[in-house]
């Protein structure tokens, strides 16, 4: 039988790390921060030469040090986190909290901007948060929002912003370590479409390659909600947009004073409409350090007891633990790729 030997690259700012004692990531499509916490030994020992010099390791690198973790099996490592240091702890072990990108986001401030008379757009705010940090934007869902000041706020905040707009049916997210991505989920794996990203799927097993005993379950709401945006034009005409469960007896209203086009609050009403009515798996699924799987790819799910729930979902989040007590990704599904066809 195989022996599956832990093996982890680890390096933050110029110095690289060959062990580590634990290693914890966090990433996922509902949040634009991806985290990190690398769990190092005190004292650290550096070859220079041909002499080995010992060093307390929380002097070895400064907050805001370049980051990057690769981990896998036997030499053959995918790399899980790119990112920087956010702080480093005093204790022992020593505990380091890294953050990915959304660093860069946090710390471009004093970002201010009057669009209350003229409207601005989601891709010009988005544009307006990554303003001199190398982060490049795709806004697939581009709209105009209008009765928006902004009084020193940093990119983190302004990314918020274009969320609360859309009710929170935008996923705002990086795709690469420095891609940010803007646009409706449910509403393309709805219809049957894969993922705007182009990521692979990588297929599951449930008791093959992944534990049996997981936390997946079935869902299955308890009635359709149709989701209905309200709002008004500048003119003082009435904008109203509802999703297309119009027999569904329970109504979630939104009410909307920043968004001016019937089109747009279509969407939004029809992607919470999908968010609360989708039926299909949830939950987590535990899975071994491989097969390589981050937020955004597709995973095929294959249950020989539960064969109706079969499919392709999207992966909506990763954690990923790796230490002395072995390797693990657990993964949150999202939805299932046509699971609309039921209620067409």
């Amino acid at each position: 039988m195989a022996l599956f030997q832990l093996t982890s690259d680890v390096s933050i700012g110029s110095f690289n790390f060959s062990g580590v004692h634990e290693v914890r990531i966090q990433r996922g499509i509902k949040s634009i921060e991806e985290r990190a916490t690398i769990v190092l030994p005190t004292i650290a020992y550096v070859q220079k030469g041909k002499s080995v010099q010992k060093y307390t390791t929380s002097t070895l690198f400064s907050d805001g040090d370049a980051v990057n973790i690769n981990l896998g099996y036997n030499g053959d490592v995918n790399t899980e986190f790119v990112g920087f240091v956010k702080r480093r702890g005093t204790g022992m072990p020593l505990v380091v909290e890294c953050e990915g990108y959304s660093r860069l986001l946090r710390l471009n401030v004093n970002i201010s901007g009057d669009f209350r008379t003229t409207p601005t757009t989601a891709k010009a705010l988005l544009e307006l948060a990554v303003q001199g940090t190398g982060i490049t934007v795709q806004c697939d869902v581009d709209f105009q929002i209008k009765g928006i000041k902004l009084v020193k706020f940093n990119g983190v905040q302004i990314c918020d912003i274009v969320k609360q707009v859309s009710d929170h049916t935008l996923s705002i997210f990086f795709i690469e370590p420095n891609k940010l991505w803007c646009g409706l989920v449910y509403s393309a794996y709805a219809t049957g479409n894969t993922n705007a990203w182009n990521f692979p799927t990588i297929n599951y097993r449930l008791g093959y390659n992944c534990v049996r005993d997981n936390g997946l379950k079935e869902r299955i709401p308890v009635e359709p909600v149709q989701v209905i945006f309200k709002g008004k034009y500048a003119t003082g005409a009435l904008l109203y947009s509802a999703s297309k469960e119009k027999a569904a007896r329970s109504k979630y209203t939104h009410l909307s004073s920043q968004i001016n086009d019937n089109t747009t609050m279509g969407k939004f009403a029809q992607e919470k409409a999908f968010m609360l009515n989708y039926t299909g798996y949830e939950g987590r699924l535990n899975s071994f350090l491989q097969p390589y799987a981050t937020p955004g790819m597709d995973a095929y799910i294959v249950n020989n007891d539960l064969q109706e729930l079969n499919g392709k979902y999207l992966i909506e989040e990763t954690d990923v633990t790796f230490g002395t007590n072995g390797a693990r990704r657990v993964l949150t599904i999202g939805p299932r790729v046509s699971f609309d066809t039921a209620n067409n």
